[in-house]
């Protein structure tokens, strides 16, 4: 799961970029130019977004920009305006929650994961008598699990969340690596011949000089 934080703070912001990356892929932005930089790369599952950058109120106004570069992204508000008619006013305008500041990192965790689960059409898919939880990230064979890394589990999911899709190198690197500028193309092909490996039977195909693909 990769998330963008715009936090202008930048203490605050690494301290809860230091506490949300033990199990999540976080980019952060300072400003409203940062934060357009990181939309045209990547697709985010879910983005925090403060109200308050360089002293302006205009982290709201950012709402119809990222749901129309993605209308899946999940956006929760982190601000220090907590009074009810500032919540009303940030989910009106298409926002999906509103944290008020100081928030506990453990809540925020708790409120991204619920906001991405909503988002997860279908949660368990099956292919034979292999089953994956989408949710949970857990895959098993006639009952008995099987174990992933976490690179293996990321890759595998990703598919799994865009079945009949081709998905390319590109695409797979930029969703599994905070870095991908410093992943090598290689990559991909030996994680995915690692999770074949594991598998009992091959699901995911590969599409000469295009990428990779999950058909159900």
């Amino acid at each position: 799961m990769r998330i963008l934080i715009l936090e202008d703070n930048k203490q605050l912001c690494a301290l809860i970029v230091s506490y949300l990356k033990k199990e999540l892929l976080v980019d952060s932005a300072y400003n409203t130019d940062d934060l357009k930089a990181y939309l045209k790369r990547y697709n985010y599952d879910a983005i925090l977004l403060d109200r308050n950058i360089d002293n302006q109120d205009i982290g709201l106004s950012l709402i119809p920009f990222i749901k129309e570069k993605n209308s899946n992204t999940a956006i929760i508000i982190i601000s220090a305006y907590g009074n009810v008619s500032d919540k009303v006013d940030g989910l009106n305008l298409g926002a999906d929650d509103y944290l008020e500041k100081p928030f506990d990192n453990e809540e925020l965790l708790a409120r991204i994961y619920a906001q991405v689960r909503k988002r997860v059409r279908q949660s368990l898919i099956s292919f034979k008598d292999l089953k994956f939880d989408l949710l949970d990230y857990k895959t098993n064979y006639k009952g008995t699990s099987i174990e992933f890394s976490k690179k293996e589990a990321d890759l595998l999911f990703y598919l799994l969340k865009n079945q009949n899709k081709i998905v390319s190198n590109t695409e797979l690197i930029d969703a599994m690596y905070l870095h991908p500028e410093n992943v090598a193309d290689s990559t991909i092909r030996v994680t995915i011949g690692n999770i074949r490996k594991k598998l009992p039977f091959n699901i995911i195909k590969t599409i000469k000089t295009r990428g990779y693909i999950i058909e159900n």
